[in-house]
């Protein structure tokens, strides 16, 4: 039976038609190359090439060895294209949970540039509130999860991706709209939408900026930033949402920054101690890049 690297010398031979240019092909000896021939022709039983002054000529015999070897290496190159694609984090399979605040813009832009140069990869990509994406990562069923601000748990790593901050949203027509930033005494004036309790939004509210006077001027709670935009789009009241809400325009809304500030951090989630895919990693970089844009909405994208 004959190895693939007999198989490679034996097919360089009858390209080249001599041992020294196949030895130069695959840059080995000529004297490796007639020693492989030699060992071929034994191993099969019968003579391959015929001397032809300096030329070594293929017998029919040959020939069809030749074809008949051909699938062999197809099969070899695209097997070792496939591994290239591996190492290059071209192809493979990458699985994502992400709760909605971060699935709304950021996740859906970075995997938009990421497949840009990966188009034979395969991504599943879920939303769910912050438990449900714990859970899927730490279960093994996703590669890696995405959420604002999640409670630590044993099991999970997760890495701080970027810090955003809460801002203000209001119709362009709205008094609001005018200022350059907005306090909490300018929000009181007005009719508001919150925050469920315990949300991860409405606690980092809660810490420094919004009081039992503001939480007295709301009108409805709920739990998404998408779905506070919408509220104020519509004119219902006034909204505080996180920056990575409000990128790109989908709303009829205008946005300011708070005074002061109110920070909101995004973390990636992964599994401790499980070894990250190198298609991981390379996710993880593209999302952090994407995510200059929408940490700081106020930023010139120039």
């Amino acid at each position: 039976m004959l190895n693939l690297r007999q198989l490679e010398i034996f097919r360089e031979v009858i390209r080249c038609q001599t041992t020294v240019g196949a030895a130069e092909a695959l840059a080995i000896s000529q004297p490796a190359v007639s020693n492989a021939i030699r060992q071929i022709e034994s191993q099969l039983g019968m003579p391959l090439f015929d001397r032809v002054g300096n030329r070594l000529v293929p017998t029919d015999e040959a020939r069809e060895v030749m074809r008949g070897s051909e699938p062999i290496f197809s099969l070899y190159r695209a097997f070792s294209e496939k591994l290239k694609d591996l190492r290059d984090t071209r192809t493979g399979s990458l699985r994502v949970l992400s709760t909605p605040a971060l699935a709304n813009a950021l996740v859906p832009r970075a995997l938009k540039s990421f497949l840009v140069a990966r188009p034979d990869m395969r991504v599943f990509f879920d939303v769910r509130r912050t438990p449900g994406v714990v859970e899927g990562v730490e279960s093994g069923f996703v590669d890696v999860g995405f959420s604002l601000s999640p409670q630590p748990r044993a099991g999970i790593e997760a890495t701080p991706i970027c810090t955003g901050q809460m801002v203000c949203v209001c119709p362009p027509d709205h008094p609001l709209a005018s200022r350059s930033e907005i306090s909490a005494a300018d929000l009181a004036a007005h009719p508001l939408i919150g925050f469920e309790p315990g949300t991860p939004l409405g606690v980092a509210l809660a810490r420094s900026f919004w009081t039992q006077a503001l939480q007295d001027k709301v009108m409805v709670e709920t739990r998404y930033s998408g779905t506070a935009c919408l509220l104020a789009e519509s004119g219902v009241g006034v909204a505080v949402v996180d920056s990575f809400a409000v990128v790109g325009g989908r709303y009829d809304l205008v946005f300011r920054p708070l005074t002061p500030r109110v920070p909101i951090e995004a973390f990636a989630l992964t599994a401790r101690g499980r070894p990250q895919k190198r298609l991981v990693r390379a996710f993880l970089d593209e999302v952090r890049r994407s995510a200059v844009r929408f940490a700081d909405p106020f930023r010139d994208p120039s």
